[in-house]
């Protein structure tokens, strides 16, 4: 049984100004979501199981169904596909709705698995138009950005009127810390939207997109106390737009307090995660600050 890879994802810098055509800076997680097709029971429709989020459902156009089964309606549309008598098996070490690229890998592995049990060719931009139909479907305008880097892996800069530019680098060490509160990123984006009345002239968008070159240029120089530097500020700019909150705050105050160079809200906010990078030495006691917070982090190596 052959299984389809999506990459998970951090963004280290740019999340929301890339709504606005400002770049972002993109790392994959050394994890995501790998699903593969099997004939469903008894020739029945085409079902999703991801049974790591105990979710199960059958495709699905209809408005009052499920954003999942929609999502999944919406990939095999889009590859016109139908809808066969299979079962996609998805197995993930992502958690659900924490602003790690969830969705997306889920999507990619999806269409991956679904093209090729219904032996169709797909190239990168295919394979992203199927997955991005899925994300619509959960997140409304989507940047684009998950996708990308859940097709690709590695690290890279993202603009929405480019798409992704890989850069290469020695994969890094970041720690995550998943908050445990679920968000929506479709409110997250309708906030940053009400704050900055949805203009791309407003400074903070500017600041964010700044902070991402900065950030792109220390991680290649492999200078992580600039890196962390971008980070911390850049959460600073991400609190004042309404999208971090004060359990977001606490975990990065208390990622810095225990030896972090920077640490910020990764994805969306409103919930979700935060990231930080640390000298090695410096990481346990990071992840022993979470704790006591009530937060399990782990490290990953992003941009493999």
């Amino acid at each position: 049984m052959t299984r389809h890879i999506g990459w998970g994802k951090v963004i280290l810098l740019g999340e929301h100004a890339v709504v606005y055509g400002f770049p972002a800076l993109v790392a994959a997680l050394d994890r995501g979501v790998a699903a593969a097709a099997v004939p469903t029971p008894a020739g029945g429709s085409l079902r999703l199981d991801v049974p790591a989020w105990e979710l199960s459902v059958r495709a699905s156009p209809d408005a009052d169904a499920d954003a999942p089964a929609r999502a999944l309606a919406a990939i095999a549309d889009q590859l016109g596909l139908g809808r066969p008598a299979v079962t996609i098996v998805a197995e993930t070490q992502l958690p659900a709705r924490a602003g790690l690229g969830s969705s997306a890998a889920l999507a990619v592995a999806t269409a991956r698995a679904l093209a090729a049990h219904g032996h169709k060719k797909l190239d990168p931009a295919g394979l992203a138009d199927a997955a991005n139909a899925s994300e619509r479907v959960h997140h409304g305008a989507p940047s684009g950005i998950d996708v990308a880097i859940a097709i690709a892996g590695g690290f890279g800069v993202y603009r929405k009127a480019t798409g992704l530019r890989p850069l290469t680098s020695p994969p890094l060490r970041v720690l995550i810390g998943p908050s445990g509160t679920p968000r929506s990123t479709a409110q997250m984006v309708e906030r940053v939207a009400g704050a900055t009345a949805g203009s791309a002239d407003d400074a903070r968008l500017r600041e964010l997109g700044g902070l991402t070159d900065a950030g792109a240029s220390a991680l290649l120089a492999r200078d992580l106390v600039l890196l962390g530097h971008a980070m911390d500020r850049a959460h600073a700019v991400l609190a004042s737009l309404g999208v971090s909150t004060p359990q977001l705050d606490a975990l990065c105050a208390q990622a810095r307090a225990a030896g972090a160079t920077g640490a910020k809200l990764t994805g969306a906010g409103g919930g979700g995660a935060v990231i930080a990078v640390a000298p090695p030495d410096r990481e346990a006691a990071v992840l022993a600050a979470w704790k006591t917070a009530g937060v399990t982090g782990f490290v990953a190596q992003v941009g493999r």
